[in-house]
């Protein structure tokens, strides 16, 4: 099998839509699939991989209350052409096939190709998908396949356009035995780890900066922050030291205000065996609610946020028991597994209305 995935997102830049497509090309290769990516990138990334093809000017914007990297280049319509023709997809896989214009592009060259779609969106306000209706209108004519990567990803996308989805979920690579989180009590300091865009409002770093100081008066010395990420003090680190990060860490904070649809870093938390403190939002609640693997805040409340990270330090069997779990409710949703789903609707298999 021989399958273009695209992503519309600067791949020079870290996100949940990239870190997706990339390990989606990851598994596929060693699963035997003959896989290549194609996205904008604005520095060259990725030069020595020959799998991965860039494409595109960077435009950078507002999209869904984040400051977005995407591809807006109408000039990429022939080389789009050319890398189709020549590497012969049987299947091609869409991230955020709404948005243009290398998708666009893909779509209008597919060919006898098999297209499927994988929306990632999800908002609690947004009407973009209203206004651009048309265009929407064409991309779902065009599409083979829908999937979501969450009931709120689907339900937002078929809001106003509505259509048959399969959800399947966002995979993870679990980490090799021994690299995670070792089996230890809480520290003193508790260390409290936030990885994600520092500067963007949505993800609700500055909430977690109040919280961790609400702490700090209250008990003094007895919680520490570590954050990793764009605008951080230790700005974008490579995987090896992400794994350390998460590692060391007590509890993983993901207090995101909204606009989330699933949530990769509380699902990289848990793979690393580390218990969650996320923001009551229905993109985390969805699969978090109930898992036994850390706590739920309500969003945008540095009290409440505050709160939750101390129960879940201070109560040490509590901790341990959440640390266990992680790595099982992370094993559900391993790359594997997810690959083999994805694989089954590359071949026409699924069923439309099939969770997971």
């Amino acid at each position: 099998m021989r399958v273009l995935i695209t992503t519309p997102y600067d791949l020079a830049v870290p996100g949940g839509v990239n870190r997706h497509a990339l390990d989606l090309l990851e598994t596929l290769t060693c699963r035997g699939v003959v896989a290549k990516l194609v996205g904008p990138a604005s520095t060259p990334v990725f030069k020595d991989d020959v799998r991965i093809h860039r494409i595109g000017r960077v435009w950078v914007g507002a999209l869904n209350g984040a400051r977005s990297r995407v591809t807006l280049d109408l000039g990429i319509g022939g080389e789009v052409r050319h890398l189709i023709r020549e590497f012969q997809p049987e299947v091609i896989h869409l991230q955020e096939p709404f948005l243009p214009t290398l998708n666009s592009f893909v779509l209008r060259h597919a060919g006898a190709a098999r297209r499927v779609g994988t929306f990632h969106t999800y908002s609690e306000t947004s009407r973009g998908y209203l206004w651009a209706w048309p265009w929407c209108r064409w991309v779902n004519a065009r599409l083979d396949a829908r999937v979501a990567v969450s009931g709120p990803a689907r339900d937002f996308a078929t809001r106003w356009h509505p259509a048959d989805f399969t959800v399947v979920p966002n995979g993870v690579r679990l980490p090799s035995a021994g690299a995670g989180r070792a089996e230890r009590p809480v520290g003193r300091p508790a260390r409290v780890l936030f990885v994600g865009r520092a500067d963007e409002p949505r993800k609700g770093f500055t909430v977690l900066r109040e919280a961790m100081r609400r702490l700090e008066t209250e008990t003094p010395g007895t919680f520490a922050l570590e954050a990793v990420g764009p605008a951080t003090e230790r700005g974008m680190v490579g995987a090896a030291e992400l794994a350390a990060a998460y590692a060391a860490a007590d509890v993983c904070a993901v207090p995101s205000l909204g606009g989330e649809s699933f949530g990769l870093v509380a699902l990289e938390a848990l793979a690393h065996g580390v218990p969650v403190v996320a923001s009551r939002i229905r993109g985390y609640a969805e699969w978090l609610d109930g898992a036994g693997v850390g706590e739920l805040a309500a969003p945008g409340d540095p009290a409440a946020l505050a709160e939750a990270i101390r129960r879940l330090a201070d109560d040490a069997a509590g901790h341990a028991d959440c640390a266990r779990r992680a790595r099982e409710v992370a094993a559900r949703y391993d790359w594997e597994r997810v690959a083999e789903r994805l694989i089954r609707i590359y071949e026409g298999a699924a069923s439309s209305n099939e969770e997971g």
